[in-house]
C-alpha cells in the first residue's frame, strides 16, 4: 500500500502535465493573449493590432505547432495535386499558432495551413529528413474541418451552428489569413518586396500591407520570412470606400491553355482545385451571385478593334491603370501583368463597375534577377513604352496596356507623368530604401537560420547586404538598380 501511494500521486502528477501541455504550447506563457478566449481576447482592439504588425519597426515571430502527421499530409497534398496539374487547396490542422508582435503572445488554436504558390511549392518534408526545403504557406483562421474526404477520422462534426458561424468569421488582426513567403528570390536587403508595395500604395494603388517576421514550423525553425495581407473582401473594405464594397475580385492566372491577355479567349469562372479546373479570371467575391457580368462585358469592351478612349474610361480607372503600370516599369518589375501575363488582381467597383487593378507577388524587382531575370538590365535598358513579353518572347498582346498607356496610347501622358514623378521622388533614392534595409537588418538579422539548413538555400548568400553582384546572388545593387533607372526615365520618357 506505501507503494501505491506515490505511484498513484506520481501519475496524477504526470496526467496534470500532459493535460497542460496539451492546451498549452511550449513557446507560450502566462501573460499571453488566447484569441480563442473570450475573457483574455475582448480587450483586443483588432485595428489597433493590424496596424501594429505592419507598422515599419515592428518585431514579429510566428510559431506553428503542428505535428509531423500532418507535415506529411502536406506533403502528399503536394504529390497528389502534382498528378492532378493542380494545387492543393486542403488546410491541414496546426494544433495552434503563436503570434508574438512586439514580445506580446497571441495564441489562437485549431488553424488551418497548406502551401502556396505555384512554381514555388516544391517537396519539403519527409520523415528522415523533417522539413528540407523552404515553402510558402498560406495560414487560415477560419477553416472548420469537415469535409471527410480530406480529414478521414479528425473529420469535426459542428453541432452547434452559432459555433460553426463563430468559426468561420474567426480574424486575427482584422485577417481571415496569412501568407507567409520565404526570400526565394535571395534578396540580401530582404525589403525590395516591401519597399514596392509601399510605392504602389503612397500612388494611391490598393496593394497589400507586409512586414518580415521569423517563422518556426513543428519547432524547426525556418528563418526570415515575409508576411502578407491576403487579397480578399476584407481587403476590399480596407482599401476602397464603402460604395465601392462588394464588386466581383478576381485574381488574374496563366492557365496550361492561355496566358492572361485579356483577349475574348480568356476564360473566367470559380477555380476548383480538386478537380484541376482552373481559369485565367478566378472569382474571389460573390462565388454564389456573379454571373461575371461585369467581366463578360469588360472583356467586350476592351477587344473592341475600333474601341475608342471613352470606350476604356467607361469599363476601367485608367489614371489607377496608369500608375500601376508607371510603379511596375519604375520599379523594374520583370514578373507583373505587362512582362509576364500575371501577378494581379482585377476588381470591379460596386459604385461604377469599373476595373481598378491590384498588383500583387512583387518579388522579382529592383534589380533582382537570382530566380529570374529575362531582362539583361532589370529593365534599365529599356524603353518603358516597350511593346513586349518576355516570358513569351512575343509582341505584347494586352490591348488595355497597348492601347492605353504605352507610346501612341490614349493615355500615354498620363503614363509618362508618372514616371518622371517616381523618377524624382524620394522612393528613387538609395537613402530612402537605406531606412527600410536598416530597420530590417537591426530587428531580423539575429533570426537568419544557416544557408545550410535546408537544400533551397545552400547555392545562396543569406546574410543581410546591400552590396550587389555575384558575392549578393548575382543581384544588381539597390543604388546601381535606382541610378540607372532614373537615368533611363528621365532619358526615354518625354
Amino acid at each position: 500500500m506505501k507503494r501505491i501511494i506515490p505511484c498513484l500521486l506520481v501519475a496524477a502528477i504526470l496526467l496534470v502535465m500532459i493535460d497542460y501541455i496539451g492546451i498549452r504550447p511550449a513557446h507560450a506563457s502566462e501573460d499571453c493573449i488566447y484569441v480563442d478566449d473570450e475573457e483574455t481576447a475582448s480587450g483586443i482592439d483588432q485595428e489597433a493590432l493590424y496596424q501594429e504588425i505592419f507598422a515599419p519597426d515592428s518585431v514579429i515571430d510566428i510559431a506553428v505547432d503542428i505535428s509531423k502527421e500532418q507535415l506529411a499530409n502536406m506533403q502528399a497534398d503536394l504529390e497528389y495535386f502534382r498528378q492532378k496539374h493542380s494545387r492543393s487547396s486542403v488546410y491541414r490542422i496546426c494544433d495552434n499558432v503563436t503570434i508574438t508582435v512586439n514580445g506580446r503572445k497571441y495564441v489562437i488554436n485549431d488553424v488551418g495551413i497548406r502551401l502556396k504558390g505555384t512554381s514555388s511549392r516544391c517537396n519539403f518534408f519527409n520523415d528522415i529528413l523533417g522539413i528540407y526545403n523552404l515553402v510558402n504557406f498560406r495560414i487560415s483562421f477560419s477553416c472548420t474541418f469537415e469535409d471527410i474526404g480530406d480529414y478521414g477520422l479528425e473529420t469535426r462534426t459542428w453541432n452547434d451552428k452559432a459555433e460553426k458561424k463563430k468559426r468561420q468569421n474567426r480574424t486575427f488582426a482584422t485577417m481571415e489569413s496569412l501568407e507567409l513567403k520565404w526570400n526565394i528570390t535571395a534578396d540580401n536587403t530582404y525589403v525590395r518586396n516591401k519597399y514596392v508595395q509601399d510605392v504602389f500604395k503612397d500612388y494611391g494603388v490598393p496593394a497589400q500591407n507586409c512586414s518580415l517576421c521569423s517563422l518556426s514550423l513543428g519547432g524547426c525553425r525556418l528563418g526570415v520570412y515575409r508576411l502578407f495581407e491576403p487579397v480578399d473582401e476584407s481587403f476590399i473594405r480596407r482599401y476602397f470606400p464603402q460604395e465601392d464594397w462588394g464588386g466581383d475580385l478576381y485574381k488574374a492566372r496563366c492557365t496550361s491553355k492561355s496566358p492572361v491577355t485579356y483577349s475574348l479567349g480568356n476564360t473566367y469562372g470559380i477555380g476548383n482545385k480538386k478537380k484541376a479546373e482552373a481559369y485565367n479570371f478566378d472569382l474571389k467575391t460573390n462565388i454564389d451571385e456573379s454571373h461575371h457580368e461585369a467581366m463578360e462585358h469588360f472583356l467586350r469592351v476592351v477587344n473592341q478593334p475600333d474601341a475608342t478612349k471613352q470606350d476604356f474610361e467607361s469599363v476601367m480607372d485608367m489614371d489607377e491603370l496608369a500608375r500601376v503600370q508607371a510603379v511596375n516599369f519604375a520599379m523594374g518589375n520583370q514578373d507583373d501583368m505587362r512582362n509576364n501575363y500575371n501577378n494581379h488582381y482585377i476588381y470591379f467597383r460596386k459604385s461604377d463597375g469599373k476595373a481598378v487593378i491590384i498588383p500583387y507577388d512583387n518579388e522579382i524587382v529592383m534589380g533582382d534577377t537570382f530566380v529570374w531575370g529575362p531582362s539583361e538590365s532589370a529593365l534599365t535598358g529599356e524603353s518603358p513604352y516597350l511593346e513586349y513579353n518576355y516570358r513569351f518572347d512575343s509582341m505584347l498582346e494586352v490591348p488595355m496596356l497597348r492601347q492605353t498607356v504605352l507610346r501612341g496610347g490614349y493615355f500615354t501622358d498620363l503614363y509618362t507623368g508618372y514616371l518622371r514623378q517616381i523618377a524624382e521622388s524620394k522612393w528613387m533614392t538609395e537613402a530612402h530604401f537605406q531606412k527600410y534595409f536598416d530597420t530590417a537588418k537591426m530587428n531580423y538579422s539575429d533570426k537568419l537560420v544557416s544557408k545550410y539548413s535546408y537544400f533551397s538555400t545552400m547555392r545562396m548568400n543569406i546574410d543581410f547586404s546591400m552590396e550587389g553582384g555575384e558575392a549578393c546572388n548575382g543581384n544588381m545593387s539597390v543604388d546601381e538598380f535606382m541610378t540607372r533607372m532614373k537615368e533611363n526615365i528621365l532619358r526615354n520618357a518625354a
